[in-house]
């Protein structure tokens, strides 16, 4: 055994003394073992508009219809997800705040049993907005950093987007808005991760959600900057390394590999705790502005549209979803050992293949594929 490989043991029984201190709050509901996105039983996600203040490189609705469902429509929407129990209700967009009924939006959704969050690129919120949202029911908001300064600026495509998410985040906190962080990977800002991390954690904010980026919408015009298999590889390793040293949760996003990741590492073995992975379709369900109804923001697959039938309606009875839910996945991902509790990213699947059951090429445990 050559000096590195010693160092590699030695990192292995670092990372896997974390996780076993760390199990119960890594693997909690909303936390981040649990899959990708994933909270138990549900979540519903209604981008309520497409319209936005920025111009970001990588926007998933950019190509969506214009037109957007009224604010009582909205409150059915509304009712109907807290029927599925005590969900997590995501208001996005575009950008949510640009939509005048925003509040009475969350104010309503806060009156069920269900966790009320908002996604947002934090430019809008002055610390009067803050307290608005706060005085809604709002209990968290997710702001997107996809870099730190002019890297930031350049990726969302306005100058000033940086300070002004900054003085966005210091408003929620200071309202006592719970706060987390999305930040995009791709190759255009994996360099600026590091820095991230650093900020979140010194800020004290809760969770990063890191997204791999996935080619619909405008982000089909950066393919390019999606990491290879390798990479997402070594991304994987880094986030291990990188949460080693911080108190911030790191969640990988549209890339539910990462359990599949840890248990063929052995750095987490046995039943415990069971993964999800791939949500889409399964637990979560997303709304589009015009009502469309789709397993995902990233997966633009119609199953059905709000006007037309209920939501409940759709989940239960749309062919795409009853497809998802029985794991109808196709060529390696069907056959993978880590099926269940992978799945592979449905959303990236369809974006290189057009077909959402196709297995998801960017993943390097295929030989770890039961081929009988």
């Amino acid at each position: 055994m050559d000096e590195h490989e010693e160092d590699d043991l030695m990192d292995d029984r670092e990372v896997r003394a974390w996780l076993n201190t760390h199990m119960e709050e890594v693997f909690s509901n909303d936390a981040v073992g649990t899959g990708c996105f994933s909270y138990m039983p549900g979540e519903v996600v209604w981008a309520v508009t497409k319209r936005c203040n920025l111009n970001c490189k990588h926007c998933s609705i950019s190509e969506e219809p214009e037109g957007e469902l009224t604010t009582d429509e909205g409150f059915g929407i509304i009712e109907a997800a807290a029927k599925l129990g005590h969900v997590k209700f995501a208001f996005t967009g575009g950008e949510p705040l640009l939509r005048p009924d925003i509040y009475e939006l969350i104010e309503y959704a806060s009156g069920f049993d269900m966790q009320v969050v908002m996604a947002t690129n934090g430019t809008l919120i002055t610390e009067e907005v803050a307290k608005k949202l706060r005085a809604a029911g709002l209990e968290r908001a997710a702001i997107s950093i996809d870099g730190l300064g002019q890297a930031h600026d350049h990726f969302r495509g306005v100058d000033g987007a940086f300070s002004a998410a900054l003085r966005g985040l210091e408003a929620c906190r200071k309202a006592g808005l719970k706060v987390q962080l999305f930040s995009m990977v791709t190759n255009y800002n994996y360099s600026e991760l590091p820095g991230i991390i650093r900020f979140a954690d010194m800020m004290g904010l809760w969770r990063i959600y890191l997204i791999y980026l996935i080619a619909v919408g405008r982000g089909k015009e950066i393919s390019d900057a999606c990491l290879s298999p390798e990479e997402n590889m070594k991304f994987f390793d880094f986030v291990l390394e990188k949460q080693l040293g911080v108190k911030v949760w790191l969640k990988p996003i549209c890339n539910p590999q990462y359990w599949a990741y840890l248990r063929s590492t052995g750095l987490v073995d046995g039943e415990e705790p069971q993964f999800r992975g791939c949500t889409a379709g399964i637990s979560r369900f997303h709304i589009f502005p015009n009502g469309d109804v789709t397993p995902c923001a990233y997966l633009p697959v119609r199953a059905g549209n709000v006007r037309e039938a209920g939501l409940l309606d759709i989940v239960e009875e749309s062919e795409v979803f009853r497809a998802l839910r029985a794991r109808e996945l196709k060529g390696r991902c069907g056959r993978c050992k880590y099926r269940e509790i992978c799945g592979g990213c449905r959303s990236r699947a369809y974006a290189l293949s057009g077909d959402y059951l196709a297995e998801d090429p960017v993943c390097t445990l295929y030989e770890d594929c039961d081929e009988r």
